[in-house]
């Protein structure tokens, strides 16, 4: 995974982000690819936007504890 470039990294989340999206929730699972390493963790969460990452908030959610570990988002709550 390191002789992809960050621009080719971001095309493949992004593509993962659609497809999880259309076929299984509207609120893609981005969680699980920011504890894969270092870099995708950086990178992901230096595009936000690009990736339309949200925190989802429903009635089960710690959110205090939550929030304090997260950069800042957009909140869904649910």
């Amino acid at each position: 995974m390191d002789t992809l470039s960050d621009d080719s990294l971001l095309e493949i989340f992004d593509y993962c982000r659609l497809d999880f999206i259309i076929h299984w929730h509207p609120y893609w699972d981005w969680h699980t690819l920011v504890h894969v390493c270092r870099r995708w963790r950086q990178l992901i969460f230096a595009s936000p936007r690009r990736l339309e990452l949200h925190l989802l908030c429903t009635s089960r959610t710690p959110v205090r504890r939550t929030l304090d570990c997260w950069p800042s988002f957009p909140l869904v709550i649910n």
